[in-house]
């Protein structure tokens, strides 16, 4: 089923915009000033006000999980080190469980506070992992509401994939029914509910989007401005877009760098302390004869990117985090998406590292 988010369809020159629930999508023009841009700090306010219901009925807590983690073993982390460029190390491998059926399909990651990660789930879920010495050591979970107050409930509600957090709000991507949506849990906790940011683009270069090759990838940048990437298109190049001050999106006509074969799965974008700002992209590919191979890249060189396939131990890599750390060196943590099935695992790594001094 194809979704119902609004078209805008790319020319030669321009974006033709037609109208479709939840608001319309900006024709694409000349870059536009800072001021035109979708900005968090005016909008947090208002989201919160309008996310956190105004009664105290109802539970606002997370339910805490009881997580098994399992790190690799010396062997398994050390195929895993040997793939890794100079100027980086792993800072840690786990698989990841709990005693819940509804823990798995992570698909999107953020940092939440120096002690804690937080995830989105592909079934309209939250996941907070409790990080203790730089290892995952507690979880807990709660489920996404609508505007309504009501659960979000099937794949045209909640398939939530990509995710991004700046100061206790969450703002989230779907697929299907395209769009990003905001909730305020650093305020209201699980009974923040829905409050739309922007309806997405359904189509790219006049030709509709599969709605399970949608916007994956959701960023803000360190100013506060949301980025979006789609995973596929009819290039299959993933293009950018861009959220308007007006709550309009538009393609910004930037394509993430896949390298062959892949698609755009996550990005993310970080301030160094040196004051320049690093963007960092996640890309995925599987095919029965080599399963699934994963791409992690934070600069344009081959010695500023990571692939991750047999023989490491691997799996479906759909979330992405950036975070500076004390030191200046930037870790990157990725986390899994098991699908729910037995037949996968949910595994979160984590990566140190020292970027070149020349790097851009």
């Amino acid at each position: 089923m194809k979704p119902t988010a609004p078209i805008a369809a790319l020319s030669l020159l321009a974006f033709a915009a037609c109208a479709a629930p939840g608001g319309e999508t900006e024709p694409m023009a000349a870059e536009p000033s800072v001021a035109g841009l979708w900005q968090a700090g005016a909008a947090t306010s208002a989201i919160r006000a309008a996310s956190c219901p105004l009664d105290d009925t109802g539970a606002s807590a997370f339910q805490a999980l009881e997580l098994t983690v399992s790190p690799l073993n010396t062997k398994q982390a050390e195929v895993l080190s040997g793939r890794l460029p100079a100027g980086a190390q792993l800072a840690g491998a786990w698989e990841l469980d709990a005693n819940d059926p509804n823990f798995g399909g992570l698909s999107g990651l953020a940092v939440e506070d120096e002690g804690h990660l937080i995830a989105v789930t592909d079934a309209g879920g939250w996941v907070q992992l409790g990080i203790t010495n730089g290892a995952p050591a507690s979880a807990s979970v709660a489920y996404m509401r609508g505007a309504s107050g009501k659960f979000l409930s099937g794949k045209y509600e909640n398939d939530a994939e990509g995710f991004a957090y700046r100061g206790g709000i969450a703002f989230v991507s779907f697929e299907r029914n395209f769009r990003i949506e905001a909730f305020a849990l650093g305020t209201c906790g699980a009974k923040a509910k829905a409050v739309e940011i922007s309806a997405l683009p359904a189509s790219f270069d006049e030709r509709s989007i599969d709605d399970n090759e949608g916007p994956e990838a959701l960023a803000m940048t360190p100013e506060g401005q949301l980025s979006f990437g789609y995973e596929g298109a009819s290039t299959g190049l993933s293009p950018i877009g861009r959220v308007l001050a007006t709550g309009k999106s538009e393609w910004s006509g930037k394509r993430a760098s896949n390298p062959n074969g892949f698609a755009l799965v996550g990005m993310d974008s970080v301030r160094l302390p040196d004051g320049s700002d690093r963007d960092v992209f996640l890309y995925r590919a599987f095919d029965p004869l080599r399963g699934a191979r994963s791409v992690l890249s934070w600069g344009p060189g081959e010695t500023e990117q990571l692939t991750l396939s047999r023989p490491v131990i691997t799996d479906n890599f759909e979330g992405l985090a950036a975070q500076t750390l004390e030191d200046g060196i930037l870790r990157l943590w990725i986390v899994s998406d098991d699908n729910f099935s037995n037949l996968q695992r949910t595994l979160l790594y984590a990566f140190d590292v020292t970027l070149a001094p020349d790097a851009e």
